[in-house]
């Protein structure tokens, strides 16, 4: 049924999501890969989670390095003030457990298109742990918590919240 089709997409999903970006045609230019411009463009006629949060993190200029395949980015002082500061924030759930109960997902502000490619830049994704698993939808899900600002460019994330809620 429609579960057991989410489940292999999502098995799919999985590894490919944090790494694919390395291997992508660029956005923007030659030097800076990730999401294909024609994906892209298809997916700015999708929903987006127009949460504040994602208006402040898209400040953060993203960068990348061809030679050692690692993304860098230059968080604003308006986000640096937020690290350790309960957030919360909208956008779309891709699990990273491989189950409909998950307790650890990427919570994305643009909606995903493709199970192959990241759905938007590295200041567009945060990586989310939860106390408690929750039901996968592909429903916008708000998520609050502490902020951290994390450092994993070879995976280009640099956003975490530890939930204490997730609806």
């Amino acid at each position: 049924g429609v579960v057991a089709v989410m489940r292999t997409i999502r098995a799919f999903l999985i590894a490919p999501i944090l790494i694919c970006a390395l291997a992508n045609a660029p956005i923007a230019s030659a030097q800076t890969p990730g999401q294909p411009a024609d994906e892209r463009a298809m997916q700015d006629k999708l929903p987006k989670a127009e949460s504040p949060l994602w208006s402040k993190f898209v400040k953060c200029k993203v960068g990348y390095n061809n030679k050692t395949g690692i993304y860098r980015i230059a968080v604003t002082p308006e986000v640096s003030a937020l690290a350790g500061q309960t957030v919360t924030v909208y956008g779309f759930v891709l699990p990273l457990d491989g189950s409909d109960h998950t307790k650890h997902f990427l919570l994305t502000r643009r909606t995903p298109v493709c199970m192959f490619c990241p759905p938007g830049e590295p200041n567009e994704v945060v990586e989310v742990v939860s106390p408690r698993a929750i039901v996968w939808t592909d429903k916008i899900v708000t998520v609050t918590g502490p902020l951290s600002l994390i450092n994993n460019g070879e995976k280009g994330m640099f956003f975490k919240i530890a939930a204490s809620a997730v609806r």
